[in-house]
């Protein structure tokens, strides 16, 4: 008995992938927060009033990695992928990025199905995505205002107070190639729900 024990306890590890627990948090920290409260969102839903609030972005080791690829959705396109499944498109999606206005003047987040957004830090030209940035303890943390929902198919801009969809949310930090803007690999990935009440 001790002994098929043993080896099914080895046949699990050996087929659950190493990274399929990570949550990211060892690189970056991804919260709601609204109301002066804070909630994790990395690989959990979170559920919040409809009304605006403000994705925070805690980057734990911001000389390797800055920014980080998101991906909103009403639909679970990329956030039903398992940690094992590659990205479809992988070496496409920095191509995938939606353009937008730096320091987010219009405190949206923009909705789509297969496009992304980058929230990111560039230190040399003091540029960002965020509406504001802190230093602090070594971390980077980035705010960024949600008062509206962008939904790019449709070119139109939902007030978080009106919008009825929960939104998928998927995260992937990649390091690049040096001096070639395609992904090198993927360092992690996480996913978030936020739901509405």
């Amino acid at each position: 008995m001790k002994r098929t024990a043993f080896f099914v306890f080895w046949w699990l590890v050996l087929l659950v992938p190493a990274g399929a627990q990570d949550d990211g948090t060892r690189i970056l920290e991804v919260y709601v927060m609204q109301d002066g409260r804070r909630y994790l969102l990395n690989n959990r839903t979170v559920e919040i009033r409809r009304k605006p609030f403000t994705l925070v972005f805690v980057f734990k080791q911001p000389d390797k990695y800055s920014g980080v690829y998101v991906n909103t959705s009403y639909t679970p396109t990329y956030f039903k992928l398992y940690p094992s499944q590659p990205i479809p498109d992988f070496l496409y999606l920095p191509q995938k990025v939606l353009s937008e206005y730096k320091f987010n003047p219009r405190n949206e987040l923009k909705v789509h199905p297969e496009f992304f957004q980058y929230f990111g830090y560039n230190k040399e030209r003091n540029w960002f995505k965020f509406n504001k940035i802190d230093f602090k303890d070594g971390f980077l943390i980035g705010y960024r205002k949600v008062e509206n929902l962008y939904i790019v198919e449709e070119n139109r801009t939902v007030p978080v107070e009106e919008n009825k969809f929960p939104l998928y949310m998927f995260f992937v930090i990649l390091e690049k190639t040096p001096g070639k803007f395609i992904p090198h690999r993927e360092v992690v990935r996480f996913k978030g729900k936020i739901k509405f009440k």
